[in-house]
This record gives C-alpha cells, structure tokens and sequence, in this order.
C-alpha cells in the first residue's frame, strides 16, 4: 500500500502520553517511501516501522529535490531541537548539499549521525558499462561516502566485504554491520507435497541469474515434470510473452506475498558468483528465510554463508545444471528434511527480525529507550 505521506515529506509519527520521557529520532530516507516495496525501500519501511515502535520517530524521505524541501521545512519548524539522533538510509545515487549541510550541522550541534551505505557496486567491474551519467557517479562515488562519513558520527554497511571495498581494509574492519533484516510470514508450515519454487526479483536481468533460472527450471522438471516456478517481479522485469507454461508470473509485494506460499516447496536465489555478488547480502536473502521454506541458492559467498550457517536449504554451482539439481534434490527429500529446512529458515528469520536491526541503530546512536 502506497503511503502518499512519503512524498518529499515530513512526517512524525505518534508519540506516547509521555513524549519527554521518549527519545525522538529522526529518519532521513534518500529514496521517495511512496512507489511500493523493492530492495531498498523494503528495508527502510522495515526499520521505519521498527524504530517507530521504540521512539518517538520522525520521517524526512523523497527523491533529491523534494528532499532537500523537505529538510528545509523541517529546520524551519525548528524539530532539530530536542533530536537525539538521526538515521540516515542513503541511496545509491550521490547525497545532495542539502543532505551533507543537514547531516553536517546536526553533528556540529552534538547529534548523532548514524548513516548506512547500502550498497558499493559503482566499485566492481561487472557494472562499468552504463550511460555517461552512470560513469559520472561511479567517479564521485568514493568522494561521496568521504562527505557522508564526515557528515556522520557512524557509517554501517549490509556486509563486511562491502565496507571493506568501500573503505580500505583498515577502515572497513572497524565499520558497523546492519545486515537486512527479516519479517517472518504469515504463513502455513511447508507442505512437502507442493511443487511451486518461488522466485522473488527481476527475471529478465543477467545480475538476477533470471536466464539461469529459467534453464535450470527446464532440467529440473525432466526428474520433476510437474514443478512450477512462481516469478514475482516489478512492472516490466519479468520474461517477456510467450511464457512457458511452467511459468507462473505475478507482480505483488511485502504481505501479498505471503498469501501464496501455501503452494511453495522452495525459494530460490540464482545469482551468478562474482566479486560483487560475493559480497553483497540480497534483501531478498531474508525475506525468503521469514518465508519458512528450504533455500535453493548459488555460491555466492554472502549469501551461501548464510543459508549454510541457518542449515536452511541448499548451496550450488551457479551454473543451470547445478542449480537444476539442488531443485531436484529438495523436491526429492523426505518430507522430514524439508519441513527441518524450514524449519531453519524460519528460527533464522526470527534470530534477525527488524526489531533487533532498529535497536542496532539505537545503540549506535547512543540511546536507549
């Protein structure tokens, strides 16, 4: 549900019947909060509604423009007095002066700054084609992390390995970790008899693995012939018609999803293993462990560390033939294994719910509640 609230806004939430008692915060989104839930915005609505149960929260989100109006609006009304600290969800396009002025000055006035960087794939190789626009922000990319962290009392990153790439080894040894988080689904058990493997993300895109998908999907049904693939992905990033009809096409998001996992055997992750993949955590990644069901994921090393460690599913080659039998073999376990699969999945989600992210940031921050 689109919240029009979020437009370049400025929104408090409500406080309790002792707001003095309560610290406020505030929560500065780069990204407008209003066009659905996708990577980044899943988080930040996550961590919005998180933090939002423990203070008194304040939200300034929006693309650049609105945002810089929206901060302005939000000096004028003088909420900088009082603010215990501030949360920054930075995006992958370039701060704008208002942001680091805003950031900048809060510091100065002995507020916390806490700012995560989402993400550093402007660094790897596998993204150094683009529009000219695109190179322009891969150059100013690290001069712009150096202003967010001068801006800032913290930066945080999704993975050890990106802050690390981001910062230099000595720096990114020493950064913060705010790794996703995860909501557990409103969902029935696992049901081994079903025969539906769900796939979240853009299918058409070679970064998704969506063609290795779709060929391991057509090996795997030779052992499986009656598997299915249901493909949730935005407007426009699905495979384009003629769909084979194994291929169960669906646009929903956040809770919608929930609704259909009750003919879900398995979730799958196909992305190619490369450095930046190595190192980079899908939000997907945790969604799929709140989902309750067995993992089928490529070696990527980030994520394969972490289904291995929940003993969530199972880890393959990126190839169609590998990712084909690690399908085959979950849909060929005991039914024993697979409800213990999901098992997993879902005591891992519950270990790392956005509940446990919000208090991260509060103790980055400095503040208990």
């Amino acid at each position: 549900m689109i919240d029009r609230r979020y437009i370049a806004s400025v929104v408090s939430h409500p406080t309790p019947r002792n707001p003095e008692a309560v610290p406020r915060v505030l929560l500065l989104s780069m990204y407008p909060l209003d066009r659905g839930l996708w990577g980044a915005t899943t988080r930040i609505t996550h961590m919005r509604d998180a933090l939002a149960r423990r203070v008194s929260l304040d939200v300034v989100s929006g693309a650049r423009l609105g945002r810089t109006a929206a901060l302005g609006r939000y000096l004028a009304r003088r909420r900088l007095s009082g603010l215990r600290g501030i949360y920054v969800e930075s995006s992958t396009a370039l701060p704008g002066p208002m942001d680091l002025a805003f950031m900048g000055g809060a510091r100065a006035a002995g507020i916390s700054v806490v700012t995560y960087i989402r993400d550093a794939y402007q660094l790897f190789d596998e993204y150094r084609l683009g529009s000219a626009k695109a190179r322009v922000a891969r150059h100013l990319f690290r001069p712009a992390v150096r202003s967010l962290m001068l801006a800032s009392s913290t930066v945080a990153f999704p993975s050890r390995g990106l802050a690390v790439a981001t910062l230099g080894t000595h720096r990114g040894r020493r950064a913060a970790l705010l790794p996703p988080g995860a909501r557990v689904a409103d969902a029935p058990p696992v049901d081994p008899a079903a025969r539906a493997i769900l796939f979240v993300g853009a299918l058409k895109h070679a970064a998704s693995g969506g063609t290795t998908l779709v060929n391991a999907m057509e090996i795997a049904r030779r052992s499986v012939p009656d598997l299915r693939l249901i493909a949730i992905s935005r407007p426009g990033e699905g495979l384009p018609q003629p769909h084979p009809q194994w291929l169960d096409p669906r646009h929903a998001e956040g809770t919608q999803i929930d609704g259909l996992l009750a003919d879900v055997l398995a979730t799958v992750i196909p992305r190619p293993r490369t450095p930046y993949n190595d190192l980079a955590i899908p939000i997907k990644l945790m969604d799929y462990l709140g989902y309750a069901r067995p993992m089928v994921v490529t070696d990527a090393a980030e994520t394969a560390r972490i289904v291995s460690e929940a003993r969530s599913g199972i880890v393959t080659g990126d190839d169609p033939e590998a990712l084909a039998a690690g399908i085959v073999a979950v849909a060929a376990a005991e039914p024993a294994a697979i409800e213990a699969w999901g098992s997993a999945a879902g005591e891992a989600a519950r270990a790392n719910g956005w509940d446990l992210r919000a208090q991260q940031v509060l103790d980055l921050l400095g503040i208990q509640p």
